[in-house]
């Protein structure tokens, strides 16, 4: 990366070991000096946060209405946090459910909507990997007004106002099956499972689908552990130092390959199994074939379920230039 000029940053980061390298000095960005914020551990917390920061993150749905209202690019392939967005469908421990078809026909709800990035991610691999027909499912999501156009004719109506209503209503028997936020990585695949950040105790409950073997199988089959977020530049720091965005790919992707000596043992084996039951690392950063996929067809799915108002190429997200 050529030098800048004397540049000062300030980044919103996940606290993750993925980025601590860079958080903690250890891997450099040349000529730039930096301060990070990591102590935000809710992607939407984040994305309020880099509003006000010079690198930060941000949701594919966001990004996509900024390019529609004429903003320019500021994506950059970064991803801070995949989930295979499959053990994220939780019923009660009694419950006779035991597959994703099960679900045809039965009341599932979450306090988010349905194009948040966890509801879309979910609903979109319920249809691509398991081929449910996402319009016979009884859906109570967020406040369904707040979804553009219900393109795909979804049976939507409200879902419960808050994290604790959404579990209240599973347990009193409200509903089959929740949707809930989970953490990311090889977290999402094999669990211990911290429902929306570990607040509450959720013993009386279990994914759906929680078989890491069937999990990866679904990746295997359609290459899709879906990117619903991206690291993000400000515009005016891309038109001033061009060289940045990919500096900054370069470093977060030198912490990323650093990210095992920041776990504990136990983490570190988690993430090494992913990598051995995938078949593949999915968590370089860059716009490679399957980054390439996963964007496309998260965003494709975004406008099928009536986030937006027309399509969109994802490549259009990113900063020009950048690989």
């Amino acid at each position: 990366m050529a030098q800048t000029d004397d540049l000062h940053v300030k980044m919103v980061l996940p606290p993750a070991p993925w980025t601590r390298a860079l958080a903690d000095g250890r891997v450099r960005i040349p000529g730039v000096t930096y301060e990070c914020n990591t102590g935000i551990e809710d992607a939407p917390g984040r994305f309020v946060a880099s509003s006000s920061h010079d690198v930060g993150e941000n949701g594919v749905r966001r990004l996509v209405l900024d390019h529609l209202r004429g903003a320019p690019p500021t994506a950059i392939p970064v991803f801070f946090g995949r989930e295979h967005m499959q053990r994220n469908i939780f019923v009660r421990q009694d419950s006779s459910l035991t597959h994703a078809r099960q679900l045809v026909g039965k009341r599932v709800g979450s306090w988010l909507t349905p194009h948040s990035g966890t509801g879309a991610g979910v609903l979109m691999m319920l249809e691509q990997g398991y081929e449910i027909p996402l319009t016979e499912v009884d859906w109570r999501l967020g406040d369904p007004a707040s979804l553009p156009t219900n393109r795909m004719g979804l049976r939507l109506s409200r879902g419960p106002d808050s994290v604790a209503g959404t579990f209240e209503a599973l347990r009193s028997g409200d509903l089959d099956a929740i949707i809930v936020t989970l953490r990311p990585r090889h977290w999402s695949l094999f669990g211990p499972d911290l429902l929306h950040f570990g607040r509450g105790d959720v013993s009386d409950m279990r994914p759906l689908i929680a078989d890491p073997h069937a999990i990866a199988d679904i990746y295997r089959r359609t290459g899709l552990y879906p990117i619903t977020d991206l690291a993000v530049v400000t515009p005016d720091l891309v038109q001033r130092h061009p060289e940045l965005p990919a500096g900054l790919v370069e470093a977060l992707s030198e912490a990323n390959t650093l990210a095992a000596e920041y776990m504990g043992a136990e983490e570190a084996a988690l993430a090494r199994q992913e990598v051995n039951l995938l078949g593949e690392d999915p968590h370089r950063h860059g716009l490679g074939s399957n980054a390439r996929h996963n964007v496309a067809t998260f965003v494709d799915f975004l406008y099928r379920l009536g986030a937006f108002d027309r399509p969109v190429e994802s490549e259009q997200l990113f900063v020009p230039g950048i690989q």
